[in-house]
């Protein structure tokens, strides 16, 4: 895996990526029927076809840096982690109904959503070359995919902003200055 990789916190402000940066959706409204076996088809379409995986199922999820803990404050952190895709999965409805406990607030966490058929996750090719997030939306759930989304102008600007910007955490600024110069090194090599 080439290091560093795009940020975790960086790959949630793909949203903001338009169509002409190559993002593609799959979006399912929630009182169409058997939505979450709908939504697991586009999401995995999405996978294959923009290369997510590598030759054996692997990419990166992220999740919690920290194991549960209600003491800890609001802002939780997460980690890139490397995970491989089993027969029989369900990231749509199962894997976003794994219950974490409860937070600080007093709801229910799940790992990869709020609950089956609820999605909020993020997920990252090995190289850092496609970006796959799941998410909930008004009225149905869906998931996109952008690739090359460090070339994007809003990870660009969030990269730029962790990298310099007076509240940035250390973690951030430092996740983001080695991602800046891994991009830095590579176009001079192609220079």
């Amino acid at each position: 895996m080439p290091e560093p990789v795009l940020p975790v916190f960086a790959v949630g402000v793909t949203a903001g990526c338009g169509k002409e940066t190559g993002r593609r959706d799959s979006y399912v409204d929630f009182d169409e029927p058997h939505f979450i076996e709908h939504a697991n088809r586009g999401w995995y379409e999405l996978a294959t076809s923009s290369g997510l995986f590598d030759a054996t199922r692997e990419f990166l999820l992220a999740l919690p840096a920290h194991r549960y803990n209600p003491r800890v404050d609001l802002e939780r952190r997460s980690t890139w982690r490397r995970v491989r895709l089993l027969d029989g999965w369900d990231v749509m409805g199962a894997a976003c109904a794994i219950r974490r406990g409860r937070s600080v607030l007093g709801f229910d966490e799940c790992l990869l959503g709020s609950r089956a058929g609820r999605p909020e996750f993020s997920m990252l090719s090995l190289d850092s070359s496609v970006s796959l997030v799941g998410t909930t939306w008004q009225h149905g759930i869906g998931s996109f995919v952008v690739p090359d989304p460090g070339s994007t102008q809003a990870v660009r600007l969030i990269l730029d902003w962790a990298a310099d910007g007076p509240d940035s955490s250390p973690e951030n600024r430092a996740a983001a200055l080695a991602w800046l110069q891994r991009n830095e090194s590579a176009v001079a090599e192609r220079s």
